[in-house]
C-alpha cells in the first residue's frame, strides 16, 4: 500500500520517479505500474514525445482514504525504499523530523499564567468584533481528586494532563463564536498542498470547545464511558484501535473527541472520530504542548480541517508559529 500511495502522490504532485527511486528491479517496477493501471488507479495519456500518467478518481480516493501515510513519509529519499517495504503497523521515519523543525515552537518551560492572559484577551477581542463567548478557569485539583478519578476509570491519567490539572486548573471552559461577516481567512498554500486537502482557503468562525470545555476533571468519568461505548468501532480498523487505547479529555459536541494516545504514540493528543480519513490524527506531542500551541492562537477552529490548516508543513501538530497561526493571532490581536 505504501508503494502505491507514494507513486500516486508523486504523479499527483508531478514529481519524477523510477524503479531507482524505490530500489526495485526495473521489470518488477513496470509490473507494479501495469497492475496499478489495470486496477484503474492510474490512466496513461499518450503524448507525441512521451506518455504521461494521471490519477483516476479511484486513485484520488485511495490517497484520500490513506491520509495517515502523509505522517510517515520520510524526508530523506534514501529512506523511501525502506518505508514502502515496511509491513508493520506504524512506521517511524528516522529523518521525518529534523530537530529544529520538531522543537522550534516548543518553549523550554510553559507559563500557565500566560494561558489565562491569552484566553481573556481572545474573549475580549471576539466580543469587540460583535461575537460571543465564555471563559471559566477553576482552581487546580488535588492529588486525592486525581487518584479518585483514576480509581474509577481504571488507569492513571497521562502525566502531561495530570501536570496541568494539578499545577494550573482542574477545569477550563472556553468557547467563542464570531459573526459571519467578521472571520479570519486562512490561506497558506503550503499546508493545503502538504496535507492533500482540496480547498484553497478556510474561514475561521469560532474556537474552543462548548460542550465539554477544553478539559474538566469532573467530566472524565462520563467521557471514559463514551470512549468505551465507541470501542466497537475498533473492529472496523485492522491497524489501530484508538478508541480502546486512548484517554478522552474533551469533545466538540458533534461526535468527535480529543484524546491522548496510550499505546501507539504514547502521550500524543489525537483526534477521535467516525471519519476514517482523520481518525487518530495527531494534534500535539503531549497534552501540555497541544494546549500551549492551541491557546496561543486563541483555540481557533472547530473542525479537523481547521486544525490541519494550523499545523506546520511537515508535522501534523497544531503549531502557533505557522503562517496561518500568525494570521489568526494578528486578527485576534493577541500576538
Amino acid at each position: 500500500m505504501r508503494l502505491l500511495f507514494s507513486v500516486l502522490r508523486k504523479i499527483l504532485e508531478k514529481e519524477s520517479f523510477s524503479h531507482k527511486t524505490y530500489n526495485i528491479d526495473e521489470s518488477e517496477f513496470w509490473d507494479f505500474l501495469n497492475m496499478a493501471i489495470k486496477k484503474e488507479y492510474i490512466s496513461v495519456l499518450k503524448g507525441r514525445i512521451e506518455d504521461t500518467y494521471v490519477l483516476t478518481e479511484k486513485g484520488l480516493e485511495f490517497l484520500k482514504s490513506n491520509l495517515r501515510f502523509y505522517r510517515e513519509i520520510p524526508n530523506d529519499s534514501k529512506e523511501l525504499p525502506q518505508w514502502v517495504r515496511f509491513e508493520g503497523g506504524v512506521y517511524t521515519p528516522k529523518n521525518k523530523k529534523t530537530k529544529p523543525e520538531q522543537n522550534r515552537y516548543e518553549p523550554e518551560t510553559i507559563e500557565y499564567f500566560h494561558w489565562s492572559e491569552i484566553l481573556y484577551s481572545t474573549l475580549n477581542s471576539i466580543k469587540n468584533k460583535g461575537g460571543i463567548g465564555d471563559l471559566f478557569i477553576e482552581q487546580p485539583a488535588s492529588e486525592s481528586d486525581v487518584l479518585q478519578i483514576e480509581s474509577i476509570i481504571g488507569f492513571e491519567l497521562p502525566e502531561s494532563f495530570k501536570k496541568v490539572v494539578l499545577d494550573y486548573s482542574r477545569q477550563c471552559d472556553f468557547y467563542w463564536n464570531t459573526q459571519e461577516n467578521s472571520t479570519c481567512e486562512l490561506d497558506d498554500p503550503n499546508i493545503f498542498l502538504s496535507q492533500g486537502e482540496p480547498y484553497t482557503n478556510r474561514n475561521i468562525l469560532n474556537g474552543g470547545l462548548f460542550d465539554f470545555g477544553l478539559w474538566n476533571l469532573d467530566k472524565l468519568i462520563t467521557l471514559n464511558a463514551i470512549r468505551i461505548d465507541h470501542d466497537y468501532l475498533d473492529e472496523k480498523n485492522n491497524e489501530f484501535h484508538f478508541w480502546s487505547n486512548s484517554f478522552i479529555f474533551s469533545g466538540d459536541g458533534m461526535g468527535n473527541y480529543f484524546g491522548i494516545d496510550r499505546k501507539y504514540n504514547i502521550g500524543e493528543v489525537i483526534y477521535l472520530t467516525n471519519d476514517k480519513d482523520f481518525h487518530g490524527w495527531r494534534l500535539g506531542k503531549s497534552f501540555e504542548s497541544f494546549m500551549n500551541n492551541w491557546i496561543q492562537i486563541g483555540c481557533a477552529g472547530s473542525f479537523i480541517n481547521d486544525y490541519i490548516a494550523l499545523s506546520s508543513r511537515h508535522i501534523p501538530y497544531i503549531n502557533n508559529k505557522t503562517t496561518n497561526s500568525f494570521k489568526i493571532k494578528k486578527w485576534l490581536e493577541i500576538g
